[in-house]
Protein backbone atom coordinates (compact mmCIF):
# COMPACT_ATOMS: atom_id res chain seq x y z
CA UNK A 1 0.00 0.00 0.00
CA UNK A 2 2.44 2.39 0.87
CA UNK A 3 6.08 2.34 0.32
CA UNK A 4 9.09 3.08 2.57
CA UNK A 5 12.81 3.02 1.72
CA UNK A 6 15.32 1.09 3.27
CA UNK A 7 17.12 3.70 5.67
CA UNK A 8 13.41 4.33 7.69
CA UNK A 9 13.04 0.53 7.26
CA UNK A 10 16.47 0.28 9.09
CA UNK A 11 15.65 3.07 11.56
CA UNK A 12 12.62 1.36 12.24
CA UNK A 13 14.32 -1.82 13.93
CA UNK A 14 16.67 0.76 15.70
CA UNK A 15 13.97 2.11 17.35
CA UNK A 16 12.44 -0.42 18.89
CA UNK A 17 14.33 0.16 21.81
CA UNK A 18 13.61 3.56 21.71
CA UNK A 19 10.18 2.68 21.32
CA UNK A 20 10.11 0.75 24.51
CA UNK A 21 11.63 3.03 26.49
CA UNK A 22 9.31 6.15 25.71
CA UNK A 23 6.15 3.91 27.27
CA UNK A 24 9.04 4.45 30.51
CA UNK A 25 8.52 8.38 30.33
CA UNK A 26 3.87 7.80 30.20
CA UNK A 27 4.38 5.12 32.62
CA UNK A 28 6.50 7.15 35.26
CA UNK A 29 3.94 9.70 35.83
CA UNK A 30 1.00 7.68 35.82
CA UNK A 31 -1.60 5.30 34.00
CA UNK A 32 -3.30 4.66 30.57
CA UNK A 33 -5.80 3.00 28.99
CA UNK A 34 -4.53 0.44 26.15
CA UNK A 35 -6.96 1.59 23.18
CA UNK A 36 -8.88 -1.25 21.47
CA UNK A 37 -7.81 -2.57 17.66
CA UNK A 38 -9.01 -0.36 15.29
CA UNK A 39 -9.71 -0.73 11.63
CA UNK A 40 -8.91 2.21 9.78
CA UNK A 41 -4.64 3.39 9.76
CA UNK A 42 -5.54 6.72 9.71
CA UNK A 43 -7.76 6.40 12.73
CA UNK A 44 -4.96 4.47 14.49
CA UNK A 45 -2.61 7.43 13.01
CA UNK A 46 -5.20 9.80 14.82
CA UNK A 47 -3.42 9.75 17.97
CA UNK A 48 0.11 11.00 16.64
CA UNK A 49 -1.83 14.20 15.34
CA UNK A 50 0.79 15.89 18.08
CA UNK A 51 3.90 14.46 16.91
CA UNK A 52 6.06 17.62 16.05
CA UNK A 53 5.75 16.73 12.15
CA UNK A 54 7.52 20.95 11.28
CA UNK A 55 10.68 19.22 13.27
CA UNK A 56 12.80 18.07 10.75
CA UNK A 57 15.11 16.63 12.80
CA UNK A 58 11.81 14.06 14.61
CA UNK A 59 12.15 10.94 12.49
CA UNK A 60 10.10 9.20 14.26
CA UNK A 61 6.30 9.70 16.34
CA UNK A 62 5.79 8.06 19.40
CA UNK A 63 2.47 7.83 21.62
CA UNK A 64 2.57 5.31 25.28
CA UNK A 65 -0.29 4.21 27.02
CA UNK A 66 0.05 3.05 30.73
CA UNK A 67 -2.42 1.01 32.34
CA UNK A 68 -1.10 -0.86 35.63
CA UNK A 69 1.85 -0.24 38.11
CA UNK A 70 3.05 1.86 41.03
CA UNK A 71 5.31 4.43 41.91
CA UNK A 72 6.89 4.50 45.38
CA UNK A 73 8.92 7.39 46.74
CA UNK A 74 10.36 6.89 50.27
CA UNK A 75 6.84 5.75 52.36
CA UNK A 76 4.53 6.24 49.88
CA UNK A 77 3.59 4.12 47.15
CA UNK A 78 1.15 5.75 44.50
CA UNK A 79 -0.85 3.18 42.06
CA UNK A 80 -1.72 4.01 38.80
CA UNK A 81 -4.92 4.18 38.81
CA UNK A 82 -6.00 7.04 35.93
CA UNK A 83 -4.60 7.42 32.02
CA UNK A 84 -1.62 9.35 31.71
CA UNK A 85 -0.25 10.05 28.15
CA UNK A 86 3.24 10.91 27.05
CA UNK A 87 3.81 12.07 22.83
CA UNK A 88 5.87 13.85 20.67
CA UNK A 89 8.97 12.49 18.55
CA UNK A 90 12.36 11.24 18.46
CA UNK A 91 15.11 12.67 17.24
CA UNK A 92 17.48 9.72 18.69
CA UNK A 93 18.64 9.29 21.49
CA UNK A 94 16.13 12.67 22.79
CA UNK A 95 12.26 12.79 23.28
CA UNK A 96 10.99 15.64 21.12
CA UNK A 97 8.13 18.02 22.95
CA UNK A 98 4.52 17.35 21.39
CA UNK A 99 3.61 20.12 19.20
CA UNK A 100 1.08 21.44 21.50
CA UNK A 101 3.55 21.27 24.58
CA UNK A 102 1.90 18.54 26.39
CA UNK A 103 4.26 15.84 26.06
CA UNK A 104 3.23 14.26 29.36
CA UNK A 105 0.07 14.81 30.67
CA UNK A 106 -0.47 16.23 34.05
CA UNK A 107 -2.63 13.92 35.36
CA UNK A 108 -3.12 14.40 39.18
CA UNK A 109 -3.17 10.69 40.73
CA UNK A 110 -4.36 10.35 44.27
CA UNK A 111 -2.08 9.33 47.09
CA UNK A 112 -3.71 6.91 49.45
CA UNK A 113 -4.14 8.26 52.73
CA UNK A 114 -3.12 11.62 51.78
CA UNK A 115 -0.59 13.02 54.54
CA UNK A 116 -2.62 12.13 57.76
CA UNK A 117 -1.07 12.54 60.10
CA UNK A 118 0.44 16.50 59.75
CA UNK A 119 -1.23 18.51 62.30
CA UNK A 120 0.51 21.54 61.45
CA UNK A 121 -0.66 21.94 57.49
CA UNK A 122 -4.78 20.74 58.21
CA UNK A 123 -7.12 18.03 56.41
CA UNK A 124 -4.55 16.21 53.85
CA UNK A 125 -7.45 13.54 53.23
CA UNK A 126 -7.24 14.55 49.70
CA UNK A 127 -3.52 14.80 48.35
CA UNK A 128 -2.56 14.10 44.66
CA UNK A 129 0.51 13.35 42.80
CA UNK A 130 1.39 14.82 39.40
CA UNK A 131 4.34 13.60 37.89
CA UNK A 132 5.98 16.25 35.66
CA UNK A 133 9.66 16.13 33.37
CA UNK A 134 11.99 17.83 35.07
CA UNK A 135 14.32 18.17 31.66
CA UNK A 136 15.05 15.97 28.82
CA UNK A 137 14.40 12.31 28.52
CA UNK A 138 17.17 10.29 26.64
CA UNK A 139 16.22 7.43 24.82
CA UNK A 140 18.77 4.37 24.24
CA UNK A 141 18.98 0.76 25.91
CA UNK A 142 16.80 2.60 29.17
CA UNK A 143 15.17 4.99 29.39
CA UNK A 144 17.15 7.95 31.65
CA UNK A 145 14.20 9.95 32.65
CA UNK A 146 13.99 13.13 34.97
CA UNK A 147 10.65 13.85 36.81
CA UNK A 148 9.36 16.23 39.38
CA UNK A 149 6.63 15.07 41.54
CA UNK A 150 3.51 17.73 42.78
CA UNK A 151 2.19 17.40 45.47
CA UNK A 152 -1.36 19.10 46.09
CA UNK A 153 -3.92 20.12 48.45
CA UNK A 154 -5.64 23.40 49.01
CA UNK A 155 -3.13 24.03 52.03
CA UNK A 156 0.32 22.97 50.38
CA UNK A 157 0.00 25.79 48.27
CA UNK A 158 0.65 25.92 44.44
CA UNK A 159 4.67 24.73 44.34
CA UNK A 160 5.26 21.69 46.76
CA UNK A 161 6.77 19.63 44.88
CA UNK A 162 9.35 16.38 45.96
CA UNK A 163 12.59 17.10 42.95
CA UNK A 164 13.31 20.00 40.74
CA UNK A 165 14.69 20.74 37.33
CA UNK A 166 18.16 21.56 39.77
CA UNK A 167 17.83 17.87 41.23
CA UNK A 168 14.90 15.47 39.42
CA UNK A 169 14.26 12.50 40.62
CA UNK A 170 16.39 10.55 37.76
CA UNK A 171 15.08 7.25 36.80
CA UNK A 172 16.56 4.64 34.40
CA UNK A 173 13.76 2.17 33.51
CA UNK A 174 14.37 -1.32 31.79
CA UNK A 175 12.71 -4.10 30.59
CA UNK A 176 15.08 -6.35 31.80
CA UNK A 177 16.46 -7.08 35.28
CA UNK A 178 17.34 -4.28 37.26
CA UNK A 179 20.48 -4.47 39.77
CA UNK A 180 19.61 -2.08 43.00
CA UNK A 181 21.61 -1.41 46.26
CA UNK A 182 19.79 -2.91 49.32
CA UNK A 183 17.70 -3.09 50.74
CA UNK A 184 15.87 -3.58 47.52
CA UNK A 185 16.37 -6.65 45.94
CA UNK A 186 16.22 -7.21 42.01
CA UNK A 187 13.32 -6.98 40.01
CA UNK A 188 12.33 -7.66 36.02
CA UNK A 189 10.57 -6.21 33.53
CA UNK A 190 9.01 -7.54 29.86
CA UNK A 191 8.36 -6.57 26.34
CA UNK A 192 6.19 -8.41 23.64
CA UNK A 193 7.07 -6.73 20.27
CA UNK A 194 4.47 -6.73 17.29
CA UNK A 195 3.31 -4.35 14.65
CA UNK A 196 -0.19 -3.37 13.28
CA UNK A 197 -1.92 -1.82 10.36
CA UNK A 198 0.07 -3.83 7.39
CA UNK A 199 3.33 -3.03 9.65
CA UNK A 200 3.30 0.34 9.77
CA UNK A 201 3.10 0.89 13.40
CA UNK A 202 5.26 -0.87 15.81
CA UNK A 203 4.02 -2.09 19.25
CA UNK A 204 5.31 -2.46 22.57
CA UNK A 205 3.42 -4.39 25.00
CA UNK A 206 5.22 -4.74 28.45
CA UNK A 207 6.59 -3.64 31.81
CA UNK A 208 9.39 -1.38 32.73
CA UNK A 209 10.86 -1.22 35.82
CA UNK A 210 12.97 0.83 38.08
CA UNK A 211 13.89 0.75 41.68
CA UNK A 212 17.93 1.61 42.17
CA UNK A 213 16.96 5.56 41.90
CA UNK A 214 17.10 8.22 45.22
CA UNK A 215 14.72 10.84 46.00
CA UNK A 216 15.12 14.51 46.70
CA UNK A 217 12.95 16.30 49.51
CA UNK A 218 10.26 18.28 49.26
CA UNK A 219 10.26 21.81 48.58
CA UNK A 220 8.06 24.97 48.59
CA UNK A 221 5.59 23.17 50.45
CA UNK A 222 2.66 25.57 52.10
CA UNK A 223 3.27 29.44 53.01
CA UNK A 224 5.45 28.58 55.71
CA UNK A 225 8.07 26.38 53.94
CA UNK A 226 10.97 25.46 55.95
CA UNK A 227 7.64 23.81 58.25
CA UNK A 228 5.60 22.62 55.43
CA UNK A 229 8.74 21.15 53.47
CA UNK A 230 9.83 19.22 57.02
CA UNK A 231 6.70 18.29 57.46
CA UNK A 232 6.18 16.75 53.97
CA UNK A 233 9.74 15.06 54.58
CA UNK A 234 9.25 13.28 57.88
CA UNK A 235 5.45 11.87 57.15
CA UNK A 236 7.09 11.02 53.36
CA UNK A 237 10.45 9.53 54.63
CA UNK A 238 12.22 12.28 52.33
CA UNK A 239 14.83 12.35 51.18
CA UNK A 240 14.86 8.70 50.23
CA UNK A 241 18.02 6.99 49.24
CA UNK A 242 18.75 5.02 46.03
CA UNK A 243 17.06 1.24 46.84
CA UNK A 244 14.09 2.54 48.62
CA UNK A 245 12.22 3.67 46.16
CA UNK A 246 10.70 1.76 43.08
CA UNK A 247 8.96 2.25 39.51
CA UNK A 248 6.87 -0.06 38.03
CA UNK A 249 4.67 0.42 34.75
CA UNK A 250 2.82 -1.45 32.40
CA UNK A 251 1.17 -0.85 29.28
CA UNK A 252 1.89 -0.05 25.32
CA UNK A 253 3.87 2.46 23.22
CA UNK A 254 3.26 2.25 19.95
CA UNK A 255 5.76 3.93 17.32
CA UNK A 256 5.54 5.36 13.23
CA UNK A 257 7.61 7.14 11.34
CA UNK A 258 6.73 10.91 10.96
CA UNK A 259 7.35 10.76 7.23
CA UNK A 260 3.61 8.35 7.46
CA UNK A 261 1.92 10.20 9.72
CA UNK A 262 2.48 13.61 7.55
CA UNK A 263 1.64 11.71 4.51
CA UNK A 264 -2.15 10.19 5.53
CA UNK A 265 -2.86 11.59 8.30
CA UNK A 266 -3.93 14.78 6.12
CA UNK A 267 -5.67 12.73 3.82
CA UNK A 268 -8.11 13.00 1.58
CA UNK A 269 -7.22 16.21 -0.11
CA UNK A 270 -8.11 18.56 -2.91
CA UNK A 271 -5.39 19.57 -4.51
CA UNK A 272 -2.23 19.40 -7.52
CA UNK A 273 -0.09 16.63 -8.78
CA UNK A 274 2.70 19.09 -9.72
CA UNK A 275 6.05 18.58 -11.85
CA UNK A 276 8.88 18.82 -9.15
CA UNK A 277 11.67 21.16 -8.99
CA UNK A 278 14.79 19.93 -10.88
CA UNK A 279 18.55 20.49 -10.81
CA UNK A 280 21.66 19.83 -13.26
CA UNK A 281 23.92 17.28 -12.06
CA UNK A 282 26.33 17.53 -15.01
CA UNK A 283 24.89 17.15 -18.27
CA UNK A 284 21.71 15.06 -16.24
CA UNK A 285 18.78 16.78 -14.92
CA UNK A 286 17.72 15.73 -11.57
CA UNK A 287 14.35 15.82 -9.94
CA UNK A 288 13.42 16.15 -6.28
CA UNK A 289 9.63 14.79 -6.51
CA UNK A 290 8.50 12.64 -3.83
CA UNK A 291 6.24 10.72 -6.52
CA UNK A 292 6.91 8.78 -9.60
CA UNK A 293 3.74 9.42 -11.56
CA UNK A 294 0.89 13.06 -12.44
CA UNK A 295 -0.88 11.45 -10.27
CA UNK A 296 1.12 11.31 -7.26
CA UNK A 297 -0.10 8.33 -6.25
CA UNK A 298 3.28 5.74 -6.84
CA UNK A 299 6.29 7.48 -3.91
CA UNK A 300 9.86 7.44 -5.33
CA UNK A 301 11.87 5.91 -2.36
CA UNK A 302 15.04 8.53 -3.75
CA UNK A 303 12.98 11.72 -3.51
CA UNK A 304 14.06 11.76 -7.14
CA UNK A 305 10.44 11.27 -8.64
CA UNK A 306 9.28 14.24 -11.27
CA UNK A 307 6.17 14.67 -9.33
CA UNK A 308 5.00 16.42 -5.92
CA UNK A 309 2.10 16.97 -4.81
CA UNK A 310 0.15 20.50 -3.88
CA UNK A 311 -2.50 20.19 -1.69
CA UNK A 312 -5.40 22.92 -2.14
CA UNK A 313 -6.88 24.89 -5.47
CA UNK A 314 -4.54 26.87 -7.42
CA UNK A 315 -5.69 30.64 -8.29
CA UNK A 316 -8.98 29.61 -9.61
CA UNK A 317 -10.96 27.88 -6.94
CA UNK A 318 -14.49 28.31 -8.34
CA UNK A 319 -16.61 25.45 -9.76
CA UNK A 320 -20.40 25.49 -11.30
CA UNK A 321 -22.44 22.34 -12.24
CA UNK A 322 -25.99 20.93 -12.68
CA UNK A 323 -28.21 18.27 -10.44
CA UNK A 324 -29.82 15.05 -11.93
CA UNK A 325 -33.53 14.52 -10.97
CA UNK A 326 -33.59 14.80 -6.87
CA UNK A 327 -34.98 12.37 -4.74
CA UNK A 328 -35.57 13.58 -0.60
CA UNK A 329 -37.64 11.09 0.93
CA UNK A 330 -38.20 10.74 4.49
CA UNK A 331 -38.54 7.05 6.84
CA UNK A 332 -42.30 8.05 7.03
CA UNK A 333 -43.02 8.28 3.17
CA UNK A 334 -43.34 12.03 2.59
CA UNK A 335 -41.47 12.59 -0.69
CA UNK A 336 -40.22 15.86 -2.35
CA UNK A 337 -39.11 15.54 -6.10
CA UNK A 338 -36.91 18.00 -7.94
CA UNK A 339 -36.49 17.66 -11.80
CA UNK A 340 -32.98 19.06 -11.53
CA UNK A 341 -30.86 22.03 -10.48
CA UNK A 342 -27.71 23.42 -9.86
CA UNK A 343 -24.52 24.11 -7.66
CA UNK A 344 -22.41 26.53 -7.80
CA UNK A 345 -18.95 27.46 -5.09
CA UNK A 346 -15.65 27.38 -4.68
CA UNK A 347 -12.82 25.35 -2.83
CA UNK A 348 -11.36 26.68 0.21
CA UNK A 349 -8.65 24.32 1.47
CA UNK A 350 -7.03 21.42 1.43
CA UNK A 351 -10.44 19.46 2.75
CA UNK A 352 -13.24 21.88 2.13
CA UNK A 353 -15.28 23.64 -0.18
CA UNK A 354 -18.18 26.55 0.00
CA UNK A 355 -21.74 25.78 -2.00
CA UNK A 356 -25.04 26.49 -2.38
CA UNK A 357 -27.26 24.45 -3.60
CA UNK A 358 -30.31 25.58 -6.45
CA UNK A 359 -32.96 22.73 -7.12
CA UNK A 360 -35.90 23.43 -9.39
CA UNK A 361 -39.18 21.70 -10.26
CA UNK A 362 -39.59 20.90 -6.86
CA UNK A 363 -43.23 19.51 -5.78
CA UNK A 364 -44.72 17.32 -4.00
CA UNK A 365 -48.28 15.07 -4.04
CA UNK A 366 -49.96 18.07 -2.07
CA UNK A 367 -48.38 20.74 -4.85
CA UNK A 368 -45.32 22.94 -5.77
CA UNK A 369 -42.63 23.67 -3.53
CA UNK A 370 -41.09 27.01 -3.23
CA UNK A 371 -38.36 28.76 -1.08
CA UNK A 372 -38.72 32.28 -2.66
CA UNK A 373 -40.93 34.04 -5.51
CA UNK A 374 -40.14 31.13 -8.28
CA UNK A 375 -42.67 28.06 -8.28
CA UNK A 376 -40.52 24.83 -7.95
CA UNK A 377 -37.32 25.98 -6.69
CA UNK A 378 -35.80 25.72 -3.29
CA UNK A 379 -32.48 27.47 -2.67
CA UNK A 380 -30.16 25.89 -0.32
CA UNK A 381 -28.55 28.57 2.49
CA UNK A 382 -24.39 28.59 2.56
CA UNK A 383 -22.88 25.02 2.73
CA UNK A 384 -20.06 23.85 3.55
CA UNK A 385 -18.46 20.37 2.36
CA UNK A 386 -15.55 18.24 3.60
CA UNK A 387 -13.64 15.25 2.48
CA UNK A 388 -13.03 12.05 4.36
CA UNK A 389 -12.96 8.81 3.94
CA UNK A 390 -15.94 6.59 3.32
CA UNK A 391 -13.27 3.75 3.03
CA UNK A 392 -9.46 3.89 3.24
CA UNK A 393 -6.68 2.34 0.63
CA UNK A 394 -5.61 -0.85 2.89
CA UNK A 395 -4.28 -3.68 1.45
CA UNK A 396 -6.23 -4.52 -1.88
CA UNK A 397 -8.98 -2.59 -0.53
CA UNK A 398 -9.60 0.72 -3.17
CA UNK A 399 -10.49 4.20 -1.41
CA UNK A 400 -13.72 5.79 -1.28
CA UNK A 401 -14.21 9.31 -1.00
CA UNK A 402 -17.40 11.31 -0.13
CA UNK A 403 -17.82 14.76 0.83
CA UNK A 404 -19.89 15.92 3.71
CA UNK A 405 -22.36 18.41 2.50
CA UNK A 406 -23.48 20.60 6.17
CA UNK A 407 -24.89 24.05 7.03
CA UNK A 408 -22.01 26.98 6.68
CA UNK A 409 -23.62 27.50 10.39
CA UNK A 410 -26.51 26.05 12.41
CA UNK A 411 -28.51 23.35 11.28
CA UNK A 412 -30.63 24.35 8.52
CA UNK A 413 -29.62 23.79 4.84
CA UNK A 414 -33.14 24.87 3.98
CA UNK A 415 -36.82 26.59 4.37
CA UNK A 416 -40.36 26.08 2.04
CA UNK A 417 -43.27 25.72 1.17
CA UNK A 418 -45.14 22.57 -0.54
CA UNK A 419 -48.48 23.64 -1.01
CA UNK A 420 -49.64 24.85 2.78
CA UNK A 421 -47.29 23.34 4.29
CA UNK A 422 -43.88 25.18 5.98
CA UNK A 423 -40.70 22.70 5.61
CA UNK A 424 -37.38 22.39 6.95
CA UNK A 425 -34.45 20.08 5.55
CA UNK A 426 -31.78 20.49 8.65
CA UNK A 427 -28.49 18.32 9.46
CA UNK A 428 -26.09 17.08 6.91
CA UNK A 429 -25.39 14.34 4.28
CA UNK A 430 -22.67 12.52 2.86
CA UNK A 431 -22.11 11.61 -0.80
CA UNK A 432 -19.41 9.61 -2.11
CA UNK A 433 -17.07 10.82 -4.79
CA UNK A 434 -16.98 8.90 -8.07
CA UNK A 435 -13.42 9.25 -8.80
CA UNK A 436 -10.20 10.27 -6.70
CA UNK A 437 -6.31 10.25 -7.66
CA UNK A 438 -6.92 11.52 -11.11
CA UNK A 439 -6.78 14.99 -12.13
CA UNK A 440 -10.03 16.19 -13.51
CA UNK A 441 -12.24 19.42 -14.40
CA UNK A 442 -15.29 17.96 -13.05
CA UNK A 443 -16.42 15.78 -10.27
CA UNK A 444 -19.25 13.77 -9.86
CA UNK A 445 -21.11 13.34 -6.36
CA UNK A 446 -23.32 10.63 -6.36
CA UNK A 447 -26.21 10.65 -3.12
CA UNK A 448 -28.17 7.85 -2.54
CA UNK A 449 -30.81 6.63 -0.47
CA UNK A 450 -33.38 4.00 0.66
CA UNK A 451 -36.59 4.47 2.44
CA UNK A 452 -35.36 7.84 4.16
CA UNK A 453 -31.86 6.75 5.25
CA UNK A 454 -28.82 7.99 3.60
CA UNK A 455 -26.27 5.31 2.36
CA UNK A 456 -23.85 5.42 3.98
CA UNK A 457 -25.11 7.65 6.90
CA UNK A 458 -21.00 7.92 8.69
CA UNK A 459 -17.31 8.24 7.21
CA UNK A 460 -14.94 5.12 8.27
CA UNK A 461 -14.51 7.44 11.22
CA UNK A 462 -16.89 9.69 13.07
CA UNK A 463 -20.26 10.10 14.03
CA UNK A 464 -23.20 9.65 11.75
CA UNK A 465 -24.61 12.56 9.42
CA UNK A 466 -28.30 12.62 8.86
CA UNK A 467 -30.59 14.64 7.27
CA UNK A 468 -33.84 15.64 8.82
CA UNK A 469 -37.63 16.81 6.92
CA UNK A 470 -39.98 18.20 9.08
CA UNK A 471 -38.55 16.46 12.23
CA UNK A 472 -38.57 12.88 10.37
CA UNK A 473 -34.80 11.34 9.11
CA UNK A 474 -34.40 12.06 5.39
CA UNK A 475 -32.79 10.72 2.27
CA UNK A 476 -31.33 12.69 -0.45
CA UNK A 477 -30.57 11.03 -3.88
CA UNK A 478 -29.16 12.95 -6.52
CA UNK A 479 -25.99 13.11 -8.92
CA UNK A 480 -24.08 16.75 -9.00
CA UNK A 481 -21.02 17.95 -10.87
CA UNK A 482 -18.65 20.13 -9.39
CA UNK A 483 -17.23 21.98 -13.20
CA UNK A 484 -13.61 23.79 -12.29
CA UNK A 485 -12.42 26.55 -13.30
CA UNK A 486 -9.10 24.59 -13.26
CA UNK A 487 -8.62 20.51 -13.35
CA UNK A 488 -8.19 19.19 -9.82
CA UNK A 489 -7.67 16.27 -8.08
CA UNK A 490 -8.56 14.22 -4.79
CA UNK A 491 -5.97 12.55 -3.41
CA UNK A 492 -6.26 9.24 -1.41
CA UNK A 493 -3.43 7.33 -1.55
CA UNK A 494 -0.19 8.57 0.16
Amino acid sequence: MRRENAPNRASRGRASVRVAATLAVASLAAVIVASPAIASLKQDLQRFSDCPLSNPTATQCVYSLTSSGEFVIGKSSVPITKPVTIQGGLTPPLIVPAADGNTLSKTALPVPGGLVGIELLGNFTEVTATAELAGTASLGNTVSLPLKVKLDNPTLGSGCYIGSEAEPLSLNLTYGTTNPPAPNKPISGKAIISTKDNGEIKTITGTLVDNAFAAPGASGCTLLPLVGDLAVNSKEGLPAAAGTNTAIMSGVTEEVPASLVAAVLPLPDFGHCVKAKSSLEGRKTIYHGLYGNSACTIQNTEATGRFEWVAGAGASKGFSGALKPVKLETVGHQLVSCSGGSDAGEYTGAKTESLTLTLTGCSTPSGSCHSGATAGEIRTGALTGSLEFIKENEGTVKPVVGVDIAPASGTQLAAFECGASAETLTGAVIAPIAAVDKSATALNISAKASAGKQLPEAFEVGPRHTLSLGGEQAGLTTTATQTGEEAIEIKAIA
